[in-house]
Formats: structure tokens, C-alpha cells, sequence
């Protein structure tokens, strides 16, 4: 039976940049992957237990040689919506081909709008690249999305992207985010994230310094995310507050069924007493898994239960916890 889940799926756990609040020093195996059939018998296998919806993530999604032929194989599958989540540098040179075989939605991954700020942030030299892809997007689809991770560093982004991308008339949304106390940065400096954390509500405060607020509705997969119109601004600003607020879990606030880049799946990111694991599994075993995957999801008990992020790694990169290498030894 059709559902309103979405498969979130971390195509794998390399990137072109080298953000400096993300992943500074790790080392990724790419043969630990999944494959292009890993990946295919994940869609056929949500296909069967009534998901439409797929997400596609990482790492950086469009590194992938095969990601077009994904795109493509889950619209034949029966996928009817298809998001992507990018840093820009590669997007505009496939942009018109994903439109064509599924790409639904799109949101691009921007911490700068000077260059040299950028290259210090990113480890690359690429602002032009992805302005550039964000332009043929917003010629593409009727509404783009801007995801800005703030620090205290680059907190006087909130007003230049309000700025910048007013501009473009409403077709694309600004989100601004939280950093999180995990990864490589947390791992070997504690105090960055300390230094430089800046909350929601101070987020909030710049935003009001810009123009008074009135609150809109974005429907999408991340609940904690708040948006507004800014008066005298014509576009669309929001908030995700990836730290300072947790939220309580219920079935329509969580609609994601997240895959790691490695191939352990579950209906929840928080409690990893609900991962399976679909490596080296027949499509059949893996259509079974995902049938009780979405069961389990729609049966839980979710009252009471706070929503905080604390396996990003996991879920993005195939890092995986002590306790998943323990109950899923090979």
C-alpha cells in the first residue's frame, strides 16, 4: 500500500569539497559503497513497500559515474517524486538530463557568496560553479532551495543571501542552519563547534533586523525547519534548527527511511535498535526488509520520544557505530 515515506539515500560517501565543519580528515572506502544494483534493488524494493518518494544524498550525489542511470531507473521503477541534495559544482552540466529522467526537486548546498570566503570554507575554488548551476536550476524547476550552514564566522551571510537571491523573485528558498558537534571537526577540535555554533534564535534576531517576519508553510521532510516572508523581501527564508531544538517524533513528522552509503537501512536515525542491514541480501530478502521496515515504522509508539540528531556520520558517510559493527558482523 502506497505511502508518504521518502527513501533518503546516501549514494555514497565521497565529496569534491572539503568543508571545514564537515569533513576535514576522513578517509572513505570506496569499495564499501553500495553498487549501482545495490541501489536499484533499494527502489525496487521501496517501490513494493508503497514508497514513492527518494531523496538523494551523500557525500556528494553527482560524483557518481552511474547517478544519472539512478535518477533515470527510479523514474522507470514507479518513483514519482525525486529530490537532490548538492554542493552545485557538477549539477549544471547534468541538470537538463536529470530533469528529463525524474529529478523532481532540488537543493543546493552554499555557505558563501565571495569566493575567496568560499575556498576558505570549501577547500575549492568553485562559487562560480555553483551560482552558475543554481541559475539553470531556477530556469528549470518553478522553486529552488539554498541550504546555508551559519557560523560565527560567516553570520553576516543571512543578510547577503537575503540580499542576493531576493532577486530571483520567490523561486528560491534560503534556509539557514545550525551546525552539529559531530564529524571529523567535533572529533579533533571540540571547540570549534563551541566557538563557532550560532542558534535558531539568533538567526532568528538578523532575520528580524532585516524586516518583520510572518511565518508561512513549507511542506517537506525536515519538521524542525521553520519559514517566513520578510517584509519588503519577496522570497522565502527559513530556519533548521540541526541542534538547539529537538522535536517529538510521530508518524507524519517523520517521513524518512534512511539508507547509509554502506547499505544498513532504518525508519529512524536516532535509536539504532531499528537498523537492518541489506548487504549481501537477494532482492527478495530485501523487498521482505523493507515491507517490515515500513510496517514497523507506521506501528511504533512515538510518544515522548526526542528527536535529536546524533549519527551523522552514519547515515551520510557509512561511519559506522560501535554498536552497528558489533550486531551486523560479516
Amino acid at each position: 500500500m502506497e505511502n508518504n515515506y521518502t527513501l533518503r539515500i546516501s549514494v555514497t560517501s565521497l565529496c569534491n569539497l572539503n568543508c571545514i565543519y564537515c569533513n576535514t580528515q576522513r578517509v572513505a572506502n570506496p569499495r564499501e559503497l553500495m553498487s549501482e544494483k545495490d541501489i536499484e534493488d533499494l527502489l525496487r524494493a521501496a517501490f513494493q513497500a508503497g514508497i514513492k518518494k527518494v531523496s538523494w544524498t551523500g557525500g556528494e550525489p553527482t560524483i557518481r559515474p552511474d547517478f544519472l542511470k539512478l535518477v533515470k531507473k527510479a523514474k522507470e521503477i514507479g518513483i514519482v517524486r525525486q529530490s537532490l541534495t548538492t554542493n552545485g559544482i557538477l549539477y549544471s552540466k547534468i541538470a537538463e538530463d536529470l530533469r528529463e529522467y525524474g529529478l523532481t526537486k532540488i537543493n543546493f548546498s552554499l555557505d558563501s557568496l565571495e569566493s575567496e570566503k568560499y575556498k576558505k570554507i570549501c577547500g575549492y575554488d568553485g562559487l562560480h560553479k555553483v551560482i552558475t548551476s543554481i541559475d539553470k536550476a531556477v530556469d528549470l524547476y518553478n522553486k529552488i532551495k539554498i541550504n546555508c550552514v551559519v557560523t560565527k564566522s560567516n553570520i553576516s551571510i543571512i543578510g547577503e543571501m537575503i540580499d542576493y537571491f531576493d532577486k530571483y523573485n520567490g523561486k528560491v528558498v534560503v534556509r539557514f542552519l545550525e551546525i552539529v558537534p559531530c564529524g571529523q571537526m567535533y572529533e579533533y577540535n571540540k571547540s570549534i563547534f563551541e566557538d563557532q555554533f550560532v542558534s535558531e534564535n539568533e538567526m532568528l534576531n538578523h532575520m528580524k533586523d532585516i524586516g518583520e517576519l510572518t511565518p508561512v508553510k513549507i511542506f517537506g521532510d525536515v519538521p524542525k525547519s521553520s519559514y517566513f516572508k520578510i517584509k519588503g523581501k519577496r522570497g522565502i527564508y527559513g530556519v533548521n534548527p540541526n541542534f538547539s531544538v529537538g522535536f517529538k517524533c510521530d508518524q507524519k513528522k517523520c517521513p524518512k527511511i534512511r539508507v547509509s552509503p554502506n547499505g544498513f537501512v532504518s525508519n529512524c536515525t536516532i535509536n539504532l535498535n531499528h537498523v537492518r542491514d541489506f548487504r549481501n541480501k537477494t532482492l527478495e530478502e530485501k523487498i521482505e526488509l523493507m515491507k517490515e521496515i515500513v510496517k514497523e515504522k507506521k506501528r511504533r509508539d512515538y510518544s515522548g520520544f526526542l528527536h535529536r540528531q546524533k549519527y551523522y556520520d552514519f547515515w551520510r558517510f557509512g561511519v559506522t557505530p560501535e554498536y552497528i559493527d558489533k550486531k551486523f558482523k560479516k
